[in-house]
């Protein structure tokens, strides 16, 4: 069972109890957000990493806590998660000999008669799908690439992209996951930072 000695919810009341210390209710309530807040960080990365093929680090980059906020109801920070869809050379790209066509033969040379084909590149964005074909694409110069009109060879070639890591997060499951962390977290790390603020010296 949790030791909560000091009430989350009762912060005016400890603050009245402690008299000349009262602001290290603050202190603690400052801490207590910060350390409960990068837990649900890591929750959430973990989370996702379950399910997409990507780095603890990449979801990481695109994460920003807001600064600590005070209200008459509570304190809060928030984990915002940010940026476009993340280009596919971050999925693990991998070439692969694909055929060009069903019905198209190699005219000449050592594969002569055989069925043509072409380099093309596999990608893993999610751990229960395995590794998927990019349509069209080929993995060139660290990227994945695809030609804007796929019936025209000469069309202009285009960097090929995945989700983004705010898709990635923004399921319930995620979000719900990380807000019982919060809730079970935040009392215990109040509760231990104002004991150790008050027993310190």
């Amino acid at each position: 069972m949790p030791d909560i000695k000091y009430d989350l919810r009762e912060l005016q009341k400890l603050k009245e109890r402690l008299g000349e210390d009262s602001e290290k209710v603050e202190t603690a309530l400052r801490w207590a957000v910060n350390a409960t807040a990068k837990k649900a960080a890591t929750h959430i990365s973990r989370d996702v990493r379950e399910t997409y093929a990507i780095s603890a680090s990449g979801i990481k980059r695109r994460l920003k806590i807001t600064n600590y906020r005070r209200s008459g109801t509570g304190a809060s920070r928030a984990l915002l998660y940010t940026g476009r869809r993340l280009p596919l050379e971050q999925f693990k790209p991998k070439t692969k000999w694909v055929a060009v066509s069903p019905r198209r033969r190699v005219k000449s040379g050592p594969r002569k008669g055989s069925q043509a084909r072409r380099r093309g590149v596999t990608v893993r964005v999610r751990k229960d799908k395995g590794r998927q074909l990019v349509k069209g694409g080929w993995y060139a110069k660290d990227h994945v690439l695809r030609r804007a009109d796929k019936a025209d060879n000469d069309s202009q070639p285009r960097m090929q992209y995945g989700p983004s890591i705010p898709g990635m997060v923004a399921y319930p499951e995620t979000i719900e996951g990380a807000q019982e962390l919060v809730r079970r977290d935040l009392p215990q790390q109040f509760s231990d930072r104002l004991d150790y603020l008050l027993n310190k010296d």
